[in-house]
């Protein structure tokens, strides 16, 4: 990388060059891996059967309806599959998108409105800052929300900087109601309250009542109502258990009381978040306060808003009875910013106490993979522990080389390049980790052994009966590009079984008789229920078989008349 006399990176080219590595770092490895169940696999599986169907309005999980989450991350999936095709790599297109955008958007942002150091540390920090690179190439809905929210705050921001005009402020205040509708059709209520919440404790803490006027534009509501509330009507009136389900249940219930098997102690999410920000987690105290000093710019204390908003991600989601490691990913950009705006005197330990998080980071990396197959709650995962440690070691040695380089040249390199090496190795050494995580598809993930019966460019037939026994693997429904009928297990269906029972076999003895009776049908079930059933003289034959599941046919496999088609271009 060419610097300037001063060790700095030298200027557009340079970091013309850094971009694109970042974007082939960001995109390239997204289909390296099987999606992970069960939220990969699930999230996925309800954009495909929104594109197979044509509904666009009621999403559904396996067949049954699922209204956990609002539709927008399933429209952007199912158009990606229409253009893309089914693969991991559409699959998972979204959240790398929101993920590279918000890193486009604020570094833009931030270099224009605090200078190009500003804004190259920002985009350091928020690139390489460990639980916004995971969030981004791993399936869920969390960076999605994280991206809006982050866009209402950017947009919050700049409506109130000195130099706004009162048309700009007009056209900002609207783009906030617009990603906070963004952000409700993302993950619910919570995209509005949040914002809300941070903005009445703001207002509070300044005694400033003026700010929360300021946010009341008539153009604003009305474009966040424009945006929110067509899907919310359409689906209240296809499906009138909507409310109940959606609001009640996935809000309030799973929010208040326990029950979701997400339990976590009070400090859960700041231990998650010191560990999301890794490797910037020790400088970030420091930061905060110089942020909680900083001074009013304009109309707005920014550095201090971006603290209480991070103090309101946090607070809200430990108050909560369920708990998830992402739950907290849209804190995490807003403490990046603080990092990034630090003064000028706090940048060196900043660059310095990453490179040793680094080095840390990596002897730790290389000692885990001595002793991954000691570790015994790792020991179901089967042949692949004895796989990853050369992936952990390799992703660990360059931490620990690069890390140390950064902190022995801190004399000949300017701090923010410094930075910029610290976030680069993080950013190689996670994609390593990454991309090594295929050698877990066989417990995590149901592609490989439906590949081996269904055979490359085949699709597997949609109409004889295909059973789910005594178990849900939603990356199963994916792969198969077909749905399967429930047996004994409900899961995270029970509310889509109520609505459509006919669509669920409560009874294993149903499914027996039912068996015995069809001439083809196929099923996938845990190794213990296939033993069970087997010993009991269910005629079954393998189709195939991993550490988590067995799949199976009635009759010879297979079949004497070809019943997997050929898939259509």
């Amino acid at each position: 990388m060419q610097l300037d006399r001063r060790g700095n990176i030298a200027t557009r080219p340079a970091l013309a060059v850094l971009g694109l590595i970042l974007f082939a770092l960001w995109f390239g490895a997204l289909e390296t891996r099987g999606l992970f169940w069960p939220d990969e696999g699930r999230y996925a599986e309800i954009a495909r059967e929104m594109l197979a169907s044509g509904d666009y309005v009621t999403p559904r999980l396996n067949g049954l309806k699922y209204f956990e989450k609002p539709p927008l991350q399933y429209w952007f999936s199912a158009l990606a599959f229409r253009i893309f095709g089914l693969d991991e790599w559409t699959a998972r297109l979204w959240p790398a998108t929101t993920g590279f955008v918000l890193i486009v958007i604020t570094v833009y942002l931030w270099w224009r409105w605090r200078g190009p150091d500003t804004g190259l540390i920002v985009g350091s920090v928020l690139t390489s800052a460990w639980g916004v690179l995971l969030g981004a190439q791993i399936l869920t809905l969390d960076i999605g929300l994280a991206f809006f929210h982050s866009l209402a705050l950017l947009a919050f921001i700049g409506a109130h900087r000195p130099l706004a005009t009162p048309r700009a402020k007009a056209w900002a205040m609207t783009i906030v109601w617009a990603a906070m509708a963004g952000a409700v059709l993302s993950k619910g209520l919570v995209g509005i309250v949040l914002p809300g919440l941070a903005l009445v404790v703001y207002a509070a803490v300044e005694r400033d009542l003026s700010i929360l006027r300021s946010v009341f534009t008539l153009r604003g509501i009305v474009v966040f109502l424009a945006l929110t509330l067509p899907w919310f009507v359409l689906v209240q009136r296809a499906n009138p258990e909507f409310f109940d389900l959606f609001f009640v249940q996935e809000h309030f219930r799973r929010y208040l009381e326990p029950g979701h098997n997400r339990p976590g102690q009070w400090w859960y999410f700041l231990a998650i978040g010191a560990a999301f920000l890794l490797p910037w987690t020790g400088a970030v105290p420091g930061a905060l306060k110089d942020a909680w000093q900083a001074p009013r710019q304009g109309t707005l204390r920014a550095e201090r808003l971006l603290v209480i908003w991070a103090a309101v991600v946090l607070v809200f989601f430990s108050l909560s009875r369920s708990k998830l490691p992402f739950y907290i990913l849209p804190a995490l950009p807003a403490v990046a910013w603080v990092l990034a705006l630090s003064s000028p005197a706090r940048r060196p330990k900043i660059a310095s106490s990453a490179a040793i998080a680094t080095i840390i980071a990596g002897v730790v990396m290389i000692a885990t993979a001595m002793k991954l197959d000691a570790i015994e709650k790792l020991r179901d995962l089967g042949a692949g522990v004895a796989s990853y440690p050369p992936y952990m070691i390799a992703a660990g040695g360059l931490l620990v080389v690069i890390g140390a380089l950064s902190a022995t040249l801190r004399a000949r390199l300017a701090v923010t390049t410094r930075i910029a090496l610290v976030a680069f190795v993080n950013v190689v050494a996670l994609q390593i980790l990454l991309v090594g995580a295929h050698v877990f598809d066989a417990y995590f993930s149901a592609e490989n052994a439906i590949d081996t019966f269904v055979g490359e460019g085949q699709s597997f037939p949609a109409k004889p009966p295909f059973y789910s026994v005594g178990m849900l693997d939603q990356s199963v429904p994916f792969y198969l590009e077909r749905t399967l009928t429930q047996v004994e297990h409900k899961g995270e269906l029970a509310n889509g079984i109520a609505a459509e029972p006919e669509k669920f076999i409560e009874q294993m003895s149903t499914f027996e008789a039912q068996w015995r009776a069809l001439d083809e049908a196929y099923a996938v079930m845990p190794l213990k229920t296939y033993d069970e059933l087997k010993s009991a003289g269910l005629p079954m034959t393998v189709m195939a078989v991993d550490p988590r599941r067995v799949f199976v046919a009635r009759g010879p496999w297979p079949p004497a008349k070809a019943t997997v088609p050929t898939k259509t271009p």
